[in-house]
């Protein structure tokens, strides 16, 4: 009998459950009651019962001892004989509580009696702090072992309730980060609570400001569900933005470069996350609906991981990403994430041109559906080797696990994942490099919480900003933006729209990222770029070693402490930072702005003359900028053990650089500017030094909030045979 069959025969015998709410607000404490019910067979001495919830959710973990406390749960029981065990994280359980997705929770087990039919166990949740996400059927899932068998058995009807946004909180303002002079347009407006959700089911006006340059900005606009959507027209070349406000809420879009001729289009894309059909939020066809009318980006694929993909779920995928899909409006590719243990291959994202493609798993891990288990790619030779013939590429990318990059297949795997919600892995890119592989740049949310394309950070695992991938591409059209990506055109962001324009002339040949050429002489780089706030530089690399910096002019400045790296490659790579700093002979003027400070431990704490902070980071950054009274006197710190003395007149927009050990772990400290002047940076730079061989050169922004962007390499090959 299989395990499917179990579940079948007994769900309607194992008891039913209910809840005395029906909506929670997103990252707020409730209070509420869980009743289970016995069923026919009850549960027997030494049974037990467990409350599920998703792996990816970021409430706070649960406390049975202290009722004056948070996130506290007491039990109670109609059988007054019948005493509970509680195993849960804050008892000391290791691992998963259940089968993914099904992960966290806890498990009642039942001593010295039993329940029978009728019996009833009362949970109350106290000041529970709920996810911080969206989710329109947050479930309690109730699993049972009737038979202290320890084999479960989920009820017929797990109870569920709708996790709502909170209040409106931020006002964002998405439109094309590049335009055509003369052609129509369209922008996004929309209002979002602290925690990046959409309110769906709020109605109002946006307040507009007037842009001379732009045409079709009313002075009001209505607003349904949260969003509103403009048609607009640039009438002039140059930088332009968008300001609107709801209330006192207010926001400005990302920079519009309007071009009279652009060569290329930019289309905007989150190429990785996956929904509730295996380890996200929401099912798919609401995931590809909010990429495209909340996200407002322009190309998304969908990439459940292998092993828990059934045919009947492929099926679906490949079905929706058919009807959404439209030319000129919005392209969803299928595809999935190939899943492979570490050494057998690690994390690929497989995605296809078309629809109709079979899926190459790397295991039947959590699929019960033997039927096409001759289908499977164990390895990821397998899997290049069964993907020659299909219209496909790949991704190697650092998930959970990370992608062995010792195996690899040029045709097929044509780009590395930078960044996701789970980190920045500048080390994974040097990987490829180093090993002279002509690999484009992406980065992707890998979001789980049903926000593709517009991924916030939780408080708990997934603690980044989504990234995203800029396209450049002739067209909006399933062709060519699969052209675009096989040939590398395309850079990789943090998750802000930042421009981007990389290109190179030679005496014979112009080109753009993602390019191979022959380096016959001297080719010289023209670099365009307008951030969503002030550039603090922009970096020239070529594989992983750093060859020019760009600063931009500032009049004014503040001082920045920025952080970064991961202790590991794998699972465990957070790294935590203590530090502290004391201003001699000076202090600190108005408010510590903070940057990327987001897990639920982490904090800042300014004094007049002092600073304390206590931080994670996963591969990415975390900052402090602040202004001093003079330019004077001394900053002495201490940041996880190490001890730094600087002069504070010796403070410039050169970084002061320290090794702080594990992964590209590193402390800098530098100036950036104090006003916004420094969004706009056009440069041109000859590479004079190139080496022989395969030289990879790349561009990469970093901004003073924090994000970041990469172009793809450009390939100049030197005095060898390309």
């Amino acid at each position: 009998m299989t395990t499917d069959n179990y579940q079948k025969i007994y769900e309607k015998k194992v008891g039913t459950a209910k809840l005395n709410i029906k909506e929670a607000v997103a990252g707020q404490r409730i209070n509420c009651r869980l009743t289970y019910k016995a069923g026919f067979y009850g549960i027997d001495d030494s049974g037990s019962l467990k409350i599920l919830f998703r792996l990816v959710s970021d409430f706070e973990e649960f406390q049975f001892t202290d009722s004056t406390k948070d996130n506290f749960v007491a039990i109670s029981l109609s059988n007054k004989n019948l005493n509970i065990r509680v195993e849960s994280q804050s008892s000391g359980a290791l691992g998963k509580i259940y089968i993914r997705p099904w992960s966290r929770g806890f498990t009642l087990h039942l001593l010295e009696s039993y329940l029978k039919e009728g019996d009833e166990i009362y949970i109350d949740f106290s000041k529970w702090k709920i996810q911080t996400f969206y989710e329109k059927t947050f479930e309690f899932k109730i699993c049972v072992d009737p038979f202290a068998t320890g084999k479960y058995i989920e009820i017929k009807k797990s109870p569920e309730i709708e996790v709502a946004s909170d209040r409106a909180t931020q006002l964002k303002i998405v439109s094309p980060t590049q335009v055509k002079i003369g052609t129509s347009f369209k922008a996004l407006i929309k209002i979002e609570d602290q925690h990046g959700n959409p309110c769906r089911y709020q109605n109002g006006v946006f307040g507009m400001q007037e842009n001379s340059m732009i045409q079709g900005i009313p002075k009001k606009v209505k607003f349904k569900n949260g969003k509103a959507i403009l048609e607009l027209m640039a009438t002039s070349e140059g930088v332009y933005f968008i300001d609107a406000n709801f209330g006192d809420i207010a926001g400005k879009s990302n920079p519009i470069v309007a071009l009279e001729k652009p060569k290329y289009n930019h289309y905007w894309a989150d190429l990785h996350a996956q929904s509730e059909e295996t380890v996200g939020t929401n099912d798919v066809v609401d995931y590809f609906s909010f990429a495209k009318n909340y996200a407002f980006i322009d190309v998304a694929s969908h990439q459940a991981n292998d092993f828990q993909v059934t045919n009947e779920t492929w099926n679906k995928i490949n079905k929706t990403t058919k009807g959404i899909s439209k030319n000129n409006e919005f392209i969803a590719f299928p595809g999935y994430e190939w899943s492979g243990n570490t050494h057998l291959g690690g994390d690929r994202n497989v995605i296809y041109q078309e629809e109709n493609n079979p899926i190459f798993r790397s295991s039947h891990a959590l699929v019960d559906d033997f039927e096409d288990i001759a289908n499977d790619a164990p390895t990821v030779k397998d899997l290049f080797k069964k993907l020659k013939s299909k219209k496909v590429i790949v991704f190697a990318h650092v998930g959970g696990r990370y992608a062995e990059l010792n195996l690899h297949d040029e045709k097929i795997e044509r780009s590395v994942e930078i960044h996701s919600s789970w980190g920045t892995f500048e080390w994974f890119f040097h990987d490829a490099l180093k090993r002279d592989y002509h690999v484009g740049v992406v980065a992707n949310s890998d979001g789980h919480k049903g926000r593709p394309g517009a991924s916030y950070p939780g408080t708990s695992h997934f603690g980044s900003f989504g990234g995203l991938t800029c396209i450049i591409s002739s067209s909006l059209s399933r062709k060519d933006i699969f052209k675009a990506l096989f040939n590398r055109h395309c850079y990789a962001t943090t998750g802000a729209r930042i421009y981007l324009d990389v290109s190179f002339s030679t005496a014979v040949k112009n080109g753009i990222m993602g390019d191979i050429v022959r380096a016959k002489e001297n080719p010289s780089l023209k670099i365009n770029c307008v951030g969503t706030a002030a550039i603090d530089r922009i970096e020239i690399w070529n594989k992983d070693k750093k060859i020019h910096t760009h600063f931009p002019v500032m009049e004014k400045s503040l001082v920045k402490i920025a952080y970064s790296g991961s202790k590991v490659k794998g699972r465990g790579r957070g790294m935590a930072w203590e530090g502290k700093a004391r201003l001699k002979n000076n202090s600190l003027q108005g408010e510590v702005e903070k940057v990327n400070f987001f897990s639920s431990g982490n904090y800042v704490k300014a004094h007049a003359d002092a600073l304390e902070w206590r931080g994670e980071t996963t591969g990415g950054i975390q900052a402090l900028i602040f202004d001093l009274k003079n330019d004077q006197g001394e900053l002495e710190m201490e940041i996880n053990n190490k001890v730094i003395n600087l002069q504070v007149k010796d403070i410039s927009q050169i970084p002061k650089i320290f090794d702080m050990g594990g992964l590209d772990a590193k402390l800098e400290i530098y100036r950036v500017s104090k006003d916004e002047s420094s969004k706009t940076i056009s440069f041109e730079y000859e590479l004079n030094k190139l080496i022989n061989g395969n030289n990879s050169v790349y561009v990469k922004v970093i901004q003073k909030d924090g994000h970041m962007a990469w172009s793809s390499p450009i390939y100049f090959v030197k005095n060898v045979s390309i």
